[in-house]
């Protein structure tokens, strides 16, 4: 057979991840223009896992799922809690029947519930769970109980509606803060009870009260506390010191701020946090002098327009976001344009090699509440709670949700193919084949869009099944064993073009695709004056 006399162009498939670049010209070719209901594991791009409900009934009245915790209540023993829009505090013993109502009557609307782990001064005291909603006095879950009480000696401050909004662990003490009636004041227990807020050992500590309006979250981060102010304002409270007397706080920024109670995470060896414009900033690049860009992600890596277009910022205050580190991925749970709950997850991935992340998004779930449930292979996996009473086991390895499909979908830049052939920038290519490179997912097609100069011009399909014989029908140097085989599958196409785009999709219930490497087949145009460019 006589070698190809045409070119063929390897087309990047999503290294670089999702870019929101509206000029075409500027977005590099390893970037996609979508990236839905995706994943990058194994390099590959990938239908992200699936969904399947948690409780198989409604929790009674259908409220939203504001927040939830997998509680190990002591060794061998987990619980599920969770906190819901009805006003209620419900656990379950893994039944998925929330049959244990823990506290009702609180008020939860516009509520972002925080949840603390912290109790076990001693070896005899139970393990506890905090909850802080900033309406209601701290919850406090002891052991396996079967009811939460009011914290029981909480900070003179904490009284009525003024509660704390944020909490955490932080060096053998409980701390909360954002009460309304002091909202630039951290408080902190004793270390010996970490419900007593007034005794000996206890205090509150005052963080720049003539900057920002307030503040509305903190981490614990390498041995330091981390504090976030709205709109503006980061300030870090050092307490490695034993004598309370001795410890400081310090600004370290006064150009970019937090926004949510959950709107930040500690990632790997870092902390990833969103602000009031729901701009990603690393927290390692954050200078005190100097303006925001520097810790930027969105700006950095080309995200700032496609936020802008697709989420509603006014609901910034509500943002959930976890580490799901069996995946190494940061998922942030934010409203859509036009939505008030968080029907979007803005997902950052860390698989990349040399620190560099990259960006997708799923639409498929509404996540009002987001975190991390060790399953029975003790991995700790992600877990969302819905609007509608429901708890949802995520990223299961069936590509359905509760039984139902749902579309996962790419597009590639448009590309040229000048990184291989400058002259390729400036002539019109004409297609003949789009080969693909794919690990075999099962008998269904991906759909693959086939767009020139922005005009689709063509639709081909890609089976995504296995070629070879299953296991027991295998006759030993005959047949070929089907399984993780690496498959190229090639297609003719139509059209020509000076820049090249291709999107694949598939939606039906279990499909998946896995699509490693695409190249494109073509001849390039005469383009001589006076010839036709075709």
């Amino acid at each position: 057979m006589p070698a190809y006399t045409g070119y063929i162009i390897p087309l990047p498939l999503g290294q670089g991840g999702l870019v929101g670049t509206k000029d075409q010209q500027q977005i590099a070719p390893d970037k996609l223009i979508v990236a839905r209901n995706l994943s990058y594991e194994g390099g590959a791009l990938r239908k992200e896992g699936g969904a399947a409900k948690y409780n198989s009934t409604v929790i009674t009245g259908a409220p939203s799922v504001l927040g939830g915790w997998d509680w190990w209540p002591s060794d061998g023993v987990q619980r599920a809690v969770v906190a819901l829009s009805d006003g209620t505090l419900k656990k379950d013993a893994g039944t998925g029947a929330f049959a244990t109502t823990l506290k009702s009557g609180l008020t939860m609307s516009s509520v972002v519930p925080v949840f603390v782990e912290a109790g076990k001064e001693a070896a005899a005291n139970n393990r506890k769970l905090f909850i802080f909603t900033g309406k209601n006095a701290v919850q406090t879950l002891s052991g396996d109980g079967a009811t939460t009480a009011d914290i029981t000696t909480p900070a003179a401050d904490w009284s009525g509606s003024n509660q704390p909004s944020f909490g955490l662990n932080h060096e053998q003490r409980l701390w909360g803060g954002g009460n309304l009636n002091d909202p630039h004041r951290i408080y902190y227990s004793t270390t010996a009870d970490h419900e007593n807020m007034t005794g000996a050992g206890s205090g509150s500590i005052s963080v720049y009260p003539g900057e920002g309006e307030r503040l509305v979250g903190a981490l614990s981060f390498k041995g330091l506390i981390v504090l976030w102010k709205f709109p503006r304002g980061i300030y870090i409270v050092d307490t490695t010191d034993p004598t309370i007397s001795n410890w400081k706080v310090r600004r370290l920024s006064r150009s970019v701020g937090g926004v949510s109670p959950l709107g930040a995470a500690e990632v790997d060896n870092d902390v990833i946090f969103v602000d009031g414009a729901l701009n990603f900033h690393l927290l390692s690049a954050v200078q005190e002098f100097g303006d925001a860009a520097a810790s930027n992600l969105s700006k950095k890596l080309d995200i700032y327009s496609f936020i802008q277009d697709n989420f509603n910022q006014a609901q910034a205050a509500f943002a959930r976001s976890v580490y799901y580190a069996a995946k190494r991925e940061l998922h942030f749970a934010v409203a859509g344009l036009g939505s008030t709950v968080n029907n979007t997850r803005f997902v950052l991935d860390f698989n990349q090699s040399e620190g560099l992340l990259r960006f997708r998004y799923s639409d498929r779930d509404t996540c009002e509440s987001l975190w991390i449930r060790k399953d029975t292979n003790n991995v700790e996996r992600l877990t969302s709670g819905d609007n509608a009473g429901f708890v949802w086991n995520m990223d299961k390895t069936a590509k359905d949700k509760d039984g139902n499909g749902y579309s996962g979908a790419w597009q590639t830049a448009y590309v040229s193919g000048d990184w291989i052939d400058p002259i390729l920038a400036t002539v019109r290519k004409i297609g003949q084949f789009l080969e693909i490179v794919v690990a075999p997912t099962g008998n269904w097609n991906l759909d693959v869009d086939i767009f020139w100069d922005g005009s689709l011009v063509q639709t081909v399909t890609y089976n995504m099944g296995v070629s070879g014989s299953a296991l027991g029908s295998f006759v030993l140097g005959t047949d070929k064993l089907a399984g993780d085989q690496i498959l190229s599958r090639k297609r003719r196409i139509v059209g020509s073009g000076r820049r090249l785009s291709i999107a694949g999709r598939n939606s039906g219930a279990g499909e998946d695709f896995s699509v490693g490497h695409a190249f494109l087949h073509c001849l390039v145009g005469d383009e001589r004056p006076g010839r036709d460019a075709t």
